[in-house]
């Protein structure tokens, strides 16, 4: 894939993108650049990267599954949760983003959590907010 840097940075300027975020892109590109593969495979790569890049789940759903986001006085002790895939970003991102877990206690509107998907490291007693979090309703 050609890369016209030219016109990148003309549109940059006229789109005001500040000058670290130019520079991101601009770096990211000279790699781009260098990797050859049909248009179809480029989006997804792009969109994997824009996810993971972020700290962002991709774990696949499960079909058998059915979950809703969690609300606030709707959850009690027990029920299986997980944090959703954007829940956060960066490296708090990559730690908790996906995991399941089960809720051990509800307090002050924090709901506390340990892990349950065997994953390293493992999450005990960790405190969230319901809008961080999916529930597991089948």
């Amino acid at each position: 894939m050609h890369v016209n840097y030219d016109k990148i940075k003309e549109q940059f300027a006229e789109a005001k993108i500040k000058v670290g975020v130019g520079k991101a892109v601009l770096k990211m590109l000279e790699t781009w650049e260098s990797i050859d593969m049909p248009p179809e495979m480029a989006k997804e790569a792009l969109e994997i990267l824009a996810k993971v890049g972020m700290g962002y789940s991709i774990t696949p759903e499960k079909k058998d599954e059915v979950w809703v986001d969690a609300m606030r006085g709707q959850m009690t002790v027990g029920d299986q949760v997980r944090l959703k895939a954007d829940a956060f970003n960066g490296e708090k991102g990559h730690l908790y983003n996906g995991r399941r877990c089960v809720i051990t206690a509800v307090r002050s509107g924090d709901i506390i959590v340990n892990s349950t998907d065997g994953k390293q490291p493992s999450i005990d007693g960790a405190h969230f907010q319901p809008e961080n979090l999916q529930k597991r309703v089948r």
